[in-house]
């Protein structure tokens, strides 16, 4: 590593008039498309350096990840998909899918096998074909929203993480019979209050590692934090890290390992945010990047040497609007 990340500088910044919830680059990393809590769906063009904002969604954007075939998928409130193609200049639909009667609250593509998987807050994880929305299945419905889904690069396979109050649950689906494999009981990351019979917490992220034998669940440890990461076997359900953050009352909403071998998570609170790099094998800080405001994603540009953060600011003390800043990667 020939910079300590603490010391990256972003290269470029972008004022969002609305909250942000997700970004991702396309595959050929000129765009960067991010998201929120509005309908237009914002696409930065890192080439030219300009900033447009395009319609598609009738509602807030919550999930956008990044597909084969030149394809980001981009999902919303309302249940609907859709898949741009970015392959012959701006960004313009191949399909648009009407997927769940309500909301999707996260997407997770399959390269290899071409795949896509999304889940709602019924419950309900159904899987496409990416390349022109086609459904290939669902699994049985689960009891509670379904806040978190990872297809695993074997193609066979999908990790689940569910909203269950004091026990968010992670599952290992196998995705030909729809039977639960595996099933553990995230209680640490529960904010469950009795007094208000509210569950506060549960998993704000979830990813797997390249070669699917880690699943990473983002949250925060108990009612009031800090922010962490848990690092389990994939096999076995164990738990092998537990990494936490100085964002006390805060949230990780998201991780994703890079080709360096590192673990990058991103969160925040109502003050501040954080982009942090670990070492995969063990819970040891390699450094941070502090933010202004609490960071809701992040997307590793294909490049490997850039990435992109979305946070939220604003004057109070609730964030009223989104940043994007792009940053040269130190690792």
């Amino acid at each position: 590593m020939a910079t300590p990340p603490d010391q990256s500088k972003p290269t470029r910044e972008y004022q969002v008039a609305t909250p942000l919830l997700s970004c991702a680059f396309d595959a050929g990393g000129r765009f960067l498309f991010a998201g929120g809590r509005d309908r237009g769906l914002v696409i930065v063009d890192t080439s030219s350096g300009t900033q447009s904002v395009i319609p598609g969604h009738d509602s807030w954007i919550g999930s956008i990840v990044r597909a084969g075939d030149g394809l980001v998928l981009t999902s919303d409130y309302q249940g609907r998909v859709i898949a741009w193609d970015c392959r012959n200049g701006a960004p313009q639909p191949r399909w648009t899918l009407e997927a769940h009667p309500c909301t999707i609250y996260a997407l997770s593509v399959n390269l290899g096998s071409g795949t896509f998987a999304s889940a709602d807050r019924d419950g309900l994880v159904r899987v496409w074909r990416t390349a022109d929305g086609s459904p290939l299945g669902e699994l049985p419905r689960l009891e509670f929203p379904a806040y978190g889904v990872a297809l695993l690069p074997d193609g066979k396979h999908l990790v689940t993480a569910d909203r269950q109050p004091q026990k968010p649950r992670l599952q290992v689906h196998d995705l030909a019979s729809g039977k639960v494999l595996l099933s553990v009981d995230v209680t640490e990351l529960s904010g469950y209050r009795r007094v208000e019979d509210i569950e506060w917490g549960g998993i704000r992220g979830l990813t797997v590692s390249p070669d699917g034998s880690q699943i990473v669940a983002c949250g925060r440890n108990g009612y009031d934090g800090p922010a962490c990461a848990l690092l389990y076997e994939t096999g076995t359900g164990r738990m092998r890290q537990k990494l936490a953050s100085d964002l006390k009352g805060g949230f990780y909403y998201g991780a994703r390992f890079h080709p360096n071998g590192l673990l990058l998570t991103v969160g925040g609170d109502l003050g501040k945010g954080e982009l942090r790099f670990w070492n995969a094998d063990g819970a040891e800080s390699k450094g941070v990047i502090t933010l202004p405001g609490p960071a809701t994603a992040f997307d590793i540009h294909p490049d490997g040497k850039r990435f992109a953060v979305t946070s939220n600011v604003g004057k109070g003390s609730y964030p009223d609007s989104g940043l994007i800043t792009l940053h040269e990667s130190p690792v």
